[in-house]
């Protein structure tokens, strides 16, 4: 039986792969045609440090630490004579994508569903890179939260973890906390399905820790606070749930203006100023709720959160909630963060072809909206209200948030039985 399922595995992976690459190709040869954030940033902090300046220190520097080699590493090997920075860059991210895919296939061929819906899920991650070409090697997105996908492949994979097992897993989680600080709060869940080891997991969290930021943390020491600030005092972006707010308030009111100072481009006005406010309050919030719901969660499925499949349904539900929960209450958005919910609903294990379709379309359409010259709308007002067809045009990149935001608080947990 085996030696006639392996011609059809072959031709599986050979079909997979030629996709794949194809398409991969073609967005490495179509960068985006106006702004890139490794042209005119990246590049910029590598010359900076690579000439003295030491980041944290002399140089106010937005990322966390594991980010110095990922930018520093395409300078070093364009001063040896191999390419330019930007393409450089390019590649480095090119590369994590082929261990990416090749993880990412193999697990959702491995998941308890149709082989037409594992078939889907490949072909939505593909689709989805093509549609988000602009951005999708060009920041430290697919990166950082394709490093977090990898650690729910490894829960579901490794059927009797160790304690080895377990500091691999941590390891990712600090190294992803180390690329953006933003996973920081999904220790909780992980946390919850290992509390009957709890030593084990104290061990294997303090290793995990030690191994990715003991090093930053004796070079910067609490100079590592700077990118903490640094987030802390930005205003709201100009592509955030806010900032569209303000937008609508403004067309009544005429009290806001846009500033023109990049990267964010915030509304300044009376209105803007409250909105801010009440986003402060709202962001801490919607993740005290997702972590609440994740320990009822767990608590009302304590009993079959013991096997590696339901372990990993879980995970993938919160995480997806937590994504779109601080997207809409952030003061920070911008299109790159759409990479982060990819891989992750790529990996879910939808029950019917129904929920999968719902949640690729949803994604699809906010994906549309953000990247395509073709989804706009003018800039008209409707029946001669202040409202615009852009603000209903604009409704609409943050709708499919709010119901993928409900499906996987609700149903995306509520299939945790073992099928």
């Amino acid at each position: 039986m085996r030696a006639q399922k392996r011609p059809y595995h072959l031709l599986r992976w050979l079909i997979l792969f030629s996709v794949f690459f194809l398409t991969r190709f073609w967005i490495l040869q179509h960068p985006p045609a106006l702004y890139s954030d490794v042209k005119h940033d990246y590049e910029r902090y590598a010359n900076m440090w690579r000439y003295g300046l030491t980041p944290y220190r002399q140089h106010l520097y937005e990322y966390p630490p594991a980010t110095i080699p990922i930018l520093s590493a395409p300078l070093v090997v364009d001063q040896i004579g191999v390419g330019h920075y930007y393409l450089n860059y390019r590649v480095e991210i090119f590369l994590f994508e082929i261990v990416l895919f090749s993880i990412l296939a193999y697990t959702v061929f491995r998941l308890p569903m149709k082989k037409s819906m594992q078939w889907g899920a490949i072909m939505f991650y593909l689709i989805a890179g093509v549609l988000a070409k602009d951005f999708w090697y060009e920041g430290l997105d697919l990166m950082f939260f394709g490093i977090f996908s990898i650690l729910f492949c490894l829960i579901l994979l490794v059927k009797q973890p160790s304690l080895f097992s377990r500091i691999v897993t941590w390891s990712l989680y600090w190294l992803t906390v180390s690329i953006k600080i933003m996973t920081a709060p999904l220790a909780v869940p992980i946390v919850l399905l290992e509390m009957k080891n709890w030593k084990r997991e104290f061990k294997a969290i303090i290793a995990g820790f030690l191994i990715i930021w003991g090093l930053p943390l004796a070079l910067y020491r609490s100079s590592l606070s700077v990118f903490i600030f640094f987030h802390a005092v930005r205003q709201m972006k100009y592509a955030s749930f806010g900032s569209y707010i303000v937008e609508v308030i403004n067309e009544f009111t005429k009290s806001e203006h846009r500033s023109v100072s990049p990267p964010d481009f915030e509304w300044i006005g009376p209105v803007a100023h409250q909105v801010t406010e009440i986003f402060k309050v709202l962001f801490p919030a919607a993740i005290l709720v997702v972590m609440y719901i994740a320990w009822k969660r767990y608590r009302q499925h304590v009993k079959e959160l013991v096997n590696p499949f339901t372990q990993y349904t879980y995970l993938i539900a919160v995480s997806l909630a937590y994504v779109f929960a601080i997207f809409l209450t952030g003061k920070t958005f911008s299109s790159p963060f759409h990479i982060w919910y990819i891989p992750l609903l790529t990996l879910f294990p939808y029950k019917n072809l129904k929920q999968q379709w719902f949640a690729y379309v949803s994604a699809l359409l906010m994906l549309g909206m953000d990247t395509s010259s073709y989804l706009i709308a003018p800039k008209l007002h409707i029946w001669g209200s202040p409202i615009t067809l852009t603000n209903v045009r604009d409704a609409f990149r943050f709708i499919p948030m709010f119901l993928l935001l409900s499906f996987f608080l609700k149903e995306g947990t509520m299939g945790l039985k073992k099928s």
